[in-house]
């Protein structure tokens, strides 16, 4: 079964348990079995998150195969940002006295310039 399929099969599960008889699914153990319906429901929205997040990483993949020269290309904007956040917020950990406003202004800036990049990409 794939994702796409086991996205299908877990949402159609919980329309049943929202719908059908008691009879029809142990696997709730006695609870309530809206409740179980429910988890259900939950789990196939973890999975559309998970198909949405892996189209989006191929996406970026692709986009930095094809302009690997950009200087401004969202995946490397993407990557700098991840890494000037993570310095900041080990710093705010470890040695808060090393940040400096140019850290809140590299950060700002690198959002800014990815966000025009995608504003151009869609």
């Amino acid at each position: 079964m794939n994702l796409e399929e086991t996205i299908k099969h877990t949402r159609k599960k919980a329309e049943e348990m929202a719908t059908k008889s008691v009879e029809l699914f142990p696997s709730c153990e006695g609870r309530k079995y809206l409740d179980c319906a429910e988890e259900y429901y939950q789990l196939a929205d973890w999975l559309e998150e998970l198909k949405e997040l892996r189209e989006y990483k191929k996406k970026m993949k692709a986009q930095f195969l094809d302009d690997i020269e950009n200087p401004l290309e969202p995946i490397k904007l993407s990557s700098a940002l991840e890494s000037e956040i993570f310095k900041y917020e080990y710093r705010t950990e470890h040695d808060p006295q090393k940040i400096s406003p140019l850290d809140y202004t590299i950060i700002y800036a690198l959002k800014h310039c990815l966000e025009e990049q995608l504003k151009e990409v869609e």
